[in-house]
């Protein structure tokens, strides 16, 4: 069968749940019920406040952990889709995901059943140190109806972790976490730094390089990569790396095909700030690469000047001017048809 959503994995954890299932309420039963519970006030009898006040929390996490397993099990078969390459523009790369009837569903989670997850932890948590220290304040014994209440709710809570914990968490593939289409916005968006860089004069537009996979029932987007588009001719295009914005702020990339290239790494100034230089090969490509050399406090505040993103991007091509012969010519900005 062709199966682009592998499930097969789910189904080890099945047992493993109903087993804890079984073990954990059994035990809550043996305790509750067949040894004396002694008078209160409970909430100074260590076995009963861990039982009554924190039982009902420990089963919803139990259950959630449980249902967090079953659903990672879950994988997409890459082999199973047909991945093509594709470029768009910044300001449209954001509609990729939402065309045509392609969604993650329940693959990249629920956000409803999230709130929900948390709510059912924190109300868990609360009902039971409610119950155990509302009957210690008042020295009410657990008769039978509330040993049965006891154990019936917190049965009852730890199923509902294993329900709502699988249906929130995403399965354990980047192409479709959180889902896909909210991972892309953050990806692109943040602080809005990628539509600042094109007010830098020698960016032209930025655009977005990436792999489109589809199959019968599923659309996934990987490999994504921004580049800016440089005003020269030949038109080069430089890669932005925004992975790591929040320690160090923005790395510039240009891959060379020139094998002559010397390896180098070195500290540089740029309009009186330090910038790190590397010259090296990865994969068979040599590159030039620049970032500024400031840490994660300097970085925030610095990732948030278009200036500042624009000087280190001449630093960039003033490097590249060594190896590649090219003429910058005016910036035009580029109203027209999506390429």
């Amino acid at each position: 069968m062709y199966e682009e959503i592998d499930r097969s994995g789910q189904g080890k954890w099945i047992l493993p749940t109903i087993i804890g299932f079984v073990i954990i309420v059994g035990l809550l039963i043996v305790r509750l019920f067949g040894y004396p519970l002694g008078e209160p006030p409970y909430a100074d009898q260590a076995d009963l406040f861990f039982i009554v006040g924190l039982g009902p929390v420990g089963l919803c996490l139990l259950g959630s952990l449980f249902g967090i397993l079953r659903k990672r099990a879950t994988k997409v078969n890459p082999d199973r889709l047909e991945f093509t390459e594709d470029v768009r523009k910044l300001e449209d790369f954001g509609k990729v995901y939402h065309e045509d009837d392609f969604e993650t569903g329940e693959l990249g989670g629920h956000r409803p059943y999230g709130y929900g997850w948390a709510f059912t932890v924190l109300f868990s948590f609360v009902s039971g140190l409610v119950v155990v220290f509302s009957m210690s304040s008042i020295q009410f014994n657990l008769g039978l109806v509330e040993r049965i209440i006891v154990v019936t709710l917190s049965a009852t809570l730890y199923l509902a972790g294993v329900v709502t914990a699988f249906r929130a968490m995403p399965i354990g593939n980047k192409m479709v976490r959180n889902p896909l289409n909210e991972s892309i916005a953050k990806y692109l968006s943040k602080y809005q730094v990628l539509q600042w860089i094109t007010e830098c004069d020698l960016v032209s537009k930025i655009i977005v390089r990436y792999k489109i996979g589809k199959g019968q029932t599923l659309k996934v987007i990987d490999d994504i990569h921004v580049f800016a588009v440089i005003s020269t001719e030949p038109v080069m295009e430089i890669e932005i790396t925004i992975e790591n914005r929040d320690n160090f702020g923005l790395e510039y990339t240009y891959y060379l095909s020139d094998e002559r290239v010397s390896q180098k790494e070195e500290i540089i100034d740029v309009a009186g700030k330090e910038a790190h230089l590397i010259v090296d090969e990865i994969d068979m490509n040599k590159y030039i690469q620049v970032r500024y050399e400031m840490g994660t406090l300097r970085a925030q505040f610095n990732i948030r000047t278009p200036e500042s993103q624009c000087n280190l991007m001449h630093a960039l091509v003033d490097e590249i001017a060594k190896y590649v012969s090219f003429t910058i010519v005016p910036k035009i900005e580029d109203s027209g048809p999506n390429e």
